[in-house]
């Protein structure tokens, strides 16, 4: 997994799927909706988990998508948009 924006992760799971790991529950909400609805990209499967504060969320991608399609969707989410919603529920930077 590497971070590729505050709070954001991006890795390859075992059976070839691309995943996405974000720290916080509304964060993830914003990165879901912005995914799906300006760059036509939308995960197939999530998983939960708590953690003190929030939730984890880690999400699963089609196999035809790519970590690169991802990152460049991601690169243009700027990383004060990311700290600046993260923080509505975390006191944390």
């Amino acid at each position: 997994m590497r971070e590729i924006l505050p709070h954001i992760k991006i890795g390859l799971h075992e059976t070839g799927e691309v995943v996405l790991v974000v720290e916080d529950y509304e964060l993830f909400d914003f990165i879901d909706d912005y995914l799906s609805d300006e760059c036509d990209v939308s995960a197939e499967s999530f998983k939960f988990a708590d953690r003190v504060g929030g939730e984890v969320v880690t999400a699963f991608f089609a196999h035809s998508t790519t970590i690169e399609q991802l990152e460049a969707a991601l690169s243009r989410v700027s990383p004060e948009t990311v700290q600046s919603i993260y923080r509505l529920n975390n006191d944390a930077p």
